[in-house]
């Protein structure tokens, strides 16, 4: 924002949650300016550049039973009790869902929120695991990171 505000000194920014299905509508209509979207957001006559690549991990708070492992099985990753963000809410299912289905597996997800910002509190406050961006927790001491098990994403994935 510093740099926005020496640019232009004057400018109001809002920051708002988008529904991917109407965005395309909104930058025609002048309703937005730009959008900041997952990388296989697909619209057709949109002008699109990749900021940054994100690294995905596992994150459980630092006393959480499996913290003292250095890594995480998969038969662990699909038993423990998960939490995942859902943007449009609600949802219990993602990406990493899909690939697990396409190995014949599930995890446990027992909570769904609709935004990474709640979770580090979520998960210091509990049992659950969440494969969160690398860099949402990057200054937080209280989580353990695990690198997450392999598995095979069709597309980038997001959680």
């Amino acid at each position: 924002m510093h740099l926005l505000k020496i640019q232009a000194p004057k400018i109001k920014v809002a920051v708002l949650a988008i529904n991917e299905s109407a965005v395309q509508n909104q930058l025609e209509q002048r309703q937005i300016d730009f959008a900041l979207v997952t990388p296989d957001f697909q619209a057709p006559d949109i002008h699109a550049k990749n900021l940054y690549d994100e690294r995905y991990i596992c994150a459980v708070r630092h006393d959480h039973p499996i913290a003292q492992q250095s890594q995480l099985t998969l038969e662990q990753f699909c038993q423990l009790e998960q939490a995942l963000i859902s943007y449009h809410g609600g949802s219990f299912s993602g990406v990493t869902d899909q690939a697990l289905q396409a190995m014949g597996l599930q995890r446990n997800v027992s909570l769904s929120v609709q935004n990474f910002i709640v979770l580090p509190e979520l998960l210091e406050q509990s049992d659950l695991l969440a494969v969160v961006p690398e860099r949402l927790i990057t200054h937080l001491n209280n989580l353990k990171r695990f690198e997450p098990p392999p598995l095979k994403f069709k597309a980038s994935p997001k959680h």
